[in-house]
């Protein structure tokens, strides 16, 4: 009964520990469900910007090509007609050897043109816009505004997750400088090389980034969600294992406390019984001490006798039944106090075979004895 509690005791002991186990793993789990999503957003967020900056260098580069070469001459086209905002230019419409009209595009209107083709085809936007701008087209926004008059106040980039049209995108803006081969076509607008002449906005759809992200978290959640199942399966298997030898040690505890209870009952039986013949032995004892002090006495008396003792004659009045003798009073003595009385006689005690039988002849020590004495004979 006793072993069945401690188990039952010990199993639940095993099983709140099983719990205790099974919630840490879990706010494990969970912690690294939480910090590998907060990583995957994080990577992604990191990719459209670096998407963006990419798309960034991209018509930077080619503006500043296209500066450096002040414009490039394209066919006459209704994609490419001929810029009214660049009257002004001297030759900006020239005819080559066949007839044709060739137009110039200054870097904006190239890189408006390349942004709208990119924006078809890759759905990243580019805009370039100023606050001074010429072209309805190329109006800032709100978002833009704000980040223009950042741009006059020193700030370097604007960047941020916003809504476009009620979608997710990522808005990157930087200002564009001045350079000579701008002069060209802005220089009636008072700008000098280093102004700042407006800015290039970027802006990177989301949805594609967030498809991924959430596929990724998915396949994410799943592998951890696997990986808890794994764990929980081996908290289980440990937690049977450790309760089968928990099973077996207390069985064994309770075959070797029955042992011990058996060889203890043992030891008080065999304690009792030594107890008993020690208490035997004691009286056995005492009953020797008794006889050999009474024989002592006894021997006392004669030796006392034996030297009063004088030569004795002529006839001596005997009872004939208890041996006493009539002294010359009439009164009855004990044999050997009167021997010891009229006589130098001593006496030398012993007992004779029939007497030791009488009166010892039921003693154990005396039937040993006589069992040793028939042995040396």
């Amino acid at each position: 009964m006793n072993t069945k509690i401690n188990f039952n005791s010990r199993s639940s002991l095993l099983l709140s520990y099983f719990w205790y186990f099974t919630i840490a793993w879990t706010i494990i789990v969970l912690g690294f469900l939480l910090f590998g999503i907060v990583q995957i957003r994080s990577v992604q967020q990191e990719m459209i910007k670096k998407e963006a900056h990419a798309n960034f260098n991209k018509d930077q580069a080619l503006r500043f090509w296209s500066a450096t070469h002040e414009g490039v001459y394209v066919p006459v086209s209704d994609e490419a007609p001929p810029n009214p905002y660049l009257k002004h230019v001297k030759d900006r419409d020239i005819a080559i050897s066949d007839g044709k009209i060739l137009t110039l595009m200054n870097p904006a209107y190239m890189l408006r043109q390349i942004m709208e083709n990119y924006e078809t085809l890759y759905g990243v936007r580019g805009h370039i816009t100023s606050l001074k701008y010429f072209r309805p087209e190329t109006a800032p926004d709100e978002w833009e505004k704000s980040a223009l008059r950042n741009f006059e106040k020193g700030t370097k980039e604007i960047s941020e997750f916003t809504k476009i049209d009620e979608k997710s995108y990522f808005r990157y803006m930087s200002p564009m400088i001045v350079k000579k081969g701008c002069l060209k076509c802005h220089g009636h607008q008072g700008y000098q090389v280093g102004d700042i002449r407006g800015g290039v906005s970027i802006s990177v759809p989301m949805a594609p980034y967030l498809a991924n992200q959430n596929r990724q978290t998915i396949a994410y959640i799943f592998s951890l969600g696997l990986l808890w199942l794994l764990g929980v399966g081996g908290l289980v298997l440990a937690g049977r294992g450790i309760k089968h030898r928990t099973r077996e040690r207390d069985q064994a505890e309770s075959e070797l406390q029955k042992a011990h209870d058996e060889l203890e009952k043992k030891v008080i039986d065999r304690t009792a019984k030594l107890a008993t013949i020690n208490k035997e032995l004691y009286q056995e004892i005492k009953d020797r001490k008794q006889v050999e002090k009474e024989r002592e006495q006894l021997i006392k008396e004669l030796r006392e006798a034996l030297e009063n003792v004088r030569t004795l004659s002529g006839l001596i009045p005997i009872c004939a039944h208890c041996n006493k003798i009539r002294d010359d009073r009439g009164y009855w003595n004990n044999l050997e106090g009167y021997i010891q009385t009229h006589s130098d006689a001593e006496f030398s005690h012993g007992m004779c075979p029939e007497c030791s039988e009488k009166l010892y002849g039921k003693e154990d020590w005396y039937i040993e004895m006589k069992k040793e004495k028939s042995q040396e004979e």
